[in-house]
């Protein structure tokens, strides 16, 4: 999903305008428009607005670019800070990461089920995108 889509998303999930969010987070209607459409990417203030207007954390809007095996271990690290996590491993090849927060074990599940069904066909990539878009705008802080 494109940055454009994301805002789309969650402002028509909100049941608002693209005046009305202008109007609440004092970005322009037109730039609104521009940023939906993928014509103009917000700026860092503009994303912040959007993002607490919207209810979404900032992060479900910033792409992360990942390429490489490397490019992950930042994320990995950024997660061990925030929550108490286990890396195990059966055979030195093959490496689990537990976590001690019931709460991201069931959002793992939940994901784990959906990525299933959409490998099966049962579950549209679009409703697929749909459902994490929806999961992060629900999300609320754990700790």
């Amino acid at each position: 999903m494109t940055l454009g889509e994301k805002i789309k998303l969650h402002r028509t999930m909100k049941g608002l305008t693209q005046k009305q969010l202008g109007e609440m987070t004092g970005i322009h209607e037109v730039s609104i428009r521009k940023y939906e459409a993928d014509r103009m990417i917000p700026k860092k203030e503009q994303l912040e607005k959007l993002s607490e207007c919207l209810g979404v954390p900032y992060n479900e809007f910033v792409d992360l670019h990942i390429s490489i095996d490397s490019d992950i271990l930042p994320l990995l690290f950024a997660i061990d800070e925030v929550f108490e996590m286990q890396i195990s491993s059966e055979n030195n090849e093959t490496f689990y990461i537990e976590f001690k927060e019931p709460l991201v074990n069931h959002f793992l599940r939940e994901w784990q089920s959906l990525k299933e069904l959409n490998k099966l066909g049962e579950v549209s990539k679009e409703d697929y995108d749909v459902w994490k878009s929806m999961r992060s705008s629900r999300t609320k802080a754990i700790k």
